[in-house]
């Protein structure tokens, strides 16, 4: 793993990031590590209503976005953030992309060739075929064929060995790779099935203590937001998080999916809730999709609310000035005891003013239902594989980020862990409001991996609404992989990952008959456990535990002798 800056904080050991103030550095720390994550909007200046909307809606080209690095020498590639699909694959056919700025975006993502790399890579070592979209909507329908192959990659200071993932051989409207961070729908949360996944290969190589990652898209209107694998930064959200059990799809497939229990609406100070039908609960969260999907007995009485009209492809339009409604303007999505609220500036988006109308991020559909970045914007989601659960809050931004590696067991995220934000937040549903005083964080404990390849081959299916774009930057702390969002104008590149990996056997898995094509790349070996051993982790683990219990004890201590010493010069 590389180097990085540990860093402690009172209150207990975290490794802080000041992402505000370096919003283009990656940072490393001990669990976690942190690199930058983009949110891409395309330019729509000279394009007419009809044709933003094709561009941005149609075409994904509103999307969040991670580079990452293959091989050695590293070869940089930007990918798609999805937590909606399971897949990393990388190199699309950029002559299929939907429109010519895609194609641009397309061709300036960078490509993985095999041959370049000196790690050495195996492969191709099986195909699949992927299906993304929604398959009541034929807009959003794409789909790659790919041929999978192992590597070294490099994700901010962390590095797994041995990774698979996929290298397309024949795309169709689709303009970036896509990273998935969700289960296998056939394998699930199955550890090392079909194959060792991202998450999984971040756990089981000792990068992070658990197969947890934490998401911040931010508000529409800002600039960034933050990915973090192994960990959670309390600067980024208000009140407490709460814990909601994770659900299969609609059609009993495992998904990052949760059951809805409430919606409404309020604006102006004039709320308004909407029935749920037992079939209208079930909703994913997917950071893929751009829009948020919904039965039409649920949307459309929202979208009458709005005063909304439609175009003939099935999207809304409401009144732009809707969107400067102020803080009393929003829509509440619940969650058990959670409720989250959208502000309707991150709900309607903004395209460019057409007219007076803005489209509405909110469109229906007959099939799975989906909570895409215009809700997801507004939350702070932490999505625990191993204990099959989510913890919401509402997302907020301090000025200060402290992020608090996260360990393993059945309380990784403790209940009642509190955000540092101040701000409006909905009440939790014992009644009582947010609050933003202060927890101490969990201390970590060793992950042990556990490998069971296959040779299944699945068709995904799920809805992708976006494209590629713009270059990222790192900073490093030391042990989970945080993700700072930059702006899409940046263009500076951020410093070069290592050149090498950390040595360790090949582990391959989700292959199905290697294709006749010779690459020239060795073939794989029999599956085995790779990466580094996980004894190191544990003891700095068991360090970092003991130093936060001292340094809790330490701060009591000290507020108490404070307290002693005013009451006594009262």
């Amino acid at each position: 793993m590389k180097s990085g800056v540990f860093v402690a904080v009172a209150g207990g050991v975290v490794n802080s990031v000041t992402a505000l103030s370096l919003p283009r550095t990656t940072t490393e720390g001990k669990g976690y590590i942190a690199m930058p994550v983009r949110q891409v909007r395309p330019d729509l200046g000279h394009l007419t209503k009809r044709e933003a909307i094709e561009v941005v809606l149609k075409n994904r080209e509103f999307y969040y976005s991670t580079d990452i690095i293959i091989g050695t020498p590293g070869q940089q590639v930007t990918v798609l953030l999805d937590t909606g699909s399971s897949e990393l694959w990388v190199n699309p056919d950029c002559s299929t992309a939907p429109s010519a700025a895609q194609a641009k975006q397309c061709s300036a993502a960078g490509q993985y060739n095999p041959r370049n790399s000196r790690t050495p890579p195996t492969g191709p070592i099986g195909t699949r075929r992927l299906n993304y979209g929604d398959p009541s909507d034929p807009n959003t329908q794409t789909s790659a064929e790919i041929a999978y192959y192992s590597d070294s990659i490099t994700m901010g200071g962390g590095v797994l060995s041995n990774q698979t993932f996929g290298i397309v051989t024949k795309s169709d409207g689709i303009a970036t790779g896509i990273m998935g961070l969700a289960p296998d729908l056939k394998a699930g949360f199955e550890h090392g099935k079909p194959y060792s996944l991202i998450l999984n290969s971040l756990a089981e190589q000792g990068v992070i203590g658990s197969r947890i990652f934490s998401l911040d898209l931010r508000h529409a209107s800002a600039d960034s937001g933050a990915l973090i694998y192994g960990g959670v930064d309390r600067g980024k959200f208000i009140g407490e998080l709460l814990r909601v059990p994770m659900v299969n799809g609609a059609k009993g497939e495992p998904r990052l999916a949760v059951e809805l229990t409430g919606i409404g609406m309020n604006i102006a100070n004039s709320a308004k809730t909407y029935a749920l039908a037992p079939e209208d609960k079930n909703v994913m969260l997917d950071s893929g999709t751009t829009l948020t999907r919904l039965h039409p007995s649920i949307a459309r009485p929202i979208l009458a609310d709005l005063k909304a009209t439609t175009d003939s492809d099935g999207y809304w339009t409401a009144a732009c000035s809707l969107r400067n409604s102020g803080s009393d303007s929003y829509v509440t999505f619940t969650f058990g005891r959670k409720t989250i609220r959208v502000p309707l500036s991150d709900f309607i988006l903004d395209l460019g003013p057409r007219d007076g109308q803005c489209y509405i991020g909110l469109v229906t559909t007959n099939d799975q239902q989906i909570l895409g970045d215009s809700m997801m914007r507004a939350g702070y989601f932490v999505f625990d594989w191993d204990n099959q659960v989510i913890h919401m809050a509402q997302a907020s931004t301090c000025g200060k980020d402290e992020i608090v590696a996260v360990g393993k067991g059945s309380d990784a995220v403790p209940s009642g862990v509190v955000g540092l934000c101040d701000g409006p937040a909905a009440p939790d549903g014992d009644g009582n409001p947010t609050t933003s005083a202060v927890s101490p964080p969990a201390s970590s404990t060793p992950y042990t991996p556990t490998v069971s390849p296959t040779g299944d081959t699945v068709t995904i299916t799920k809805t992708v609404d976006n494209g590629p774009a713009p270059t990222p930057t790192y900073v490093t702390l030391s042990g989970c992989i945080a993700l700072t969002l930059c702006p899409q104008s940046s263009s500076t590149n951020g410093a070069s990952p290592p050149s090498s990996s950390p040595a360790g056997e090949s582990q391959n898995g989700g292959s199905s008959p290697a294709p006749s094509k010779n690459t020239g790349v060795s073939a794989p070996t029999a599956a085995s456990t790779g990466g580094p051993s996980s004894s190191t982790s544990s003891d700095s683990h068991s360090a970092a535990s003991s130093l936060v219990d001292e340094r809790f004890l330490g701060l009591l201590l000290g507020s108490l002798m404070t307290l002693a010493a005013a009451f006594w010069n009262i």
